[in-house]
């Protein structure tokens, strides 16, 4: 009888720990660059319930007790950073094997691209990139933005934002504008791998002016579910297109940093 107790105590460990060590990896099929990797790596020593890489950056969400959700976001690893040819579009070719890319299309037009993948204490649920276009009309930034699916789920959009921010040295950065993304759900349907905000063509404009040589930049980031996971809110932290400034000279805005440099 003891035999028999110690036997099923053995292989009730042993399958626990079968459990715990089973974890879907990344497919690199779609692309996935070192820091993207490294990211992954870490959600796997980690095994949080709910989890985003946006490049090398990890955030864990989680709900509080006053039922808020809470996103803690760390850097596991950074890649160096990468520019891209600089003809517009060509986004699902472009920057697939890295993880965050930056672009300058010309003096006053810059591009981000993200590789993001997500998941739980399982493993890697889904993988999307997250684009962000800006081109300045004289002072006043104008963005369009682009969800990709690369596979899993359908990708649910929650609440995606882009801000206008001031840089400050050694204190928080002020804000200078905000801006609502509205996406649509991206999945692997054929008309249905794409979502832009506005459209393809259209800008949205900062809400507010621009003026003198002060310093600037953007965030653009978002809550989103998935197909079969509603339960489940994760967190897409924020890429940037890059850094400008001269936006009291009579052409506005000029970037002086693309890509962005953390």
């Amino acid at each position: 009888m003891l035999a028999a107790a110690f036997l099923a105590l053995t292989l009730g460990v042993s399958g626990t720990a079968s459990a715990e060590s089973k974890w879907r990896g990344l497919d690199t099929r779609y692309g996935a660059g070192q820091a993207l990797q490294a990211c992954v790596a870490e959600a796997k020593k980690q095994r949080p319930e709910t989890w985003t890489c946006m490049g090398g950056d990890l955030t864990v969400t989680t709900r509080g007790p006053d039922g808020k959700l809470r996103h803690d976001t760390r850097t596991v690893a950074t890649d160096p950073p990468t520019t891209g040819p600089t003809q517009v579009g060509e986004y699902d070719d472009w920057c697939e094997f890295g993880s965050v890319c930056g672009r300058q299309i010309s003096t006053f037009i810059a591009e981000v691209k993200g590789n993001a993948a997500y998941g739980d204490i399982t493993g890697v649920i889904g993988a999307f990139d997250f684009v962000v276009h800006q081109n300045f009309d004289g002072p006043w930034p104008r963005w369009r933005s682009l969800l990709i699916w690369d596979y899993g789920p359908a990708m649910v959009p929650l609440d995606f934002q882009l801000d206008c921010r001031i840089n400050i040295s050694g204190a928080p950065d002020d804000y200078c504008g905000s801006r609502q993304l509205y996406f649509g759900n991206v999945s692997s349907g054929p008309a249905s791998y794409f979502s832009w905000y506005p459209s393809e063509t259209r800008y949205i404009r900062n809400e507010q002016r621009l003026v003198g040589n002060t310093r600037y930049h953007d965030d653009a980031y978002g809550t989103f579910s998935a197909e079969g996971y509603y339960e489940r809110t994760w967190f897409a932290p924020p890429i940037h297109t890059g850094r400008w400034h001269r936006c009291a000279s009579s052409v506005g805005c000029q970037y002086y940093e693309v890509p962005w440099h953390p």
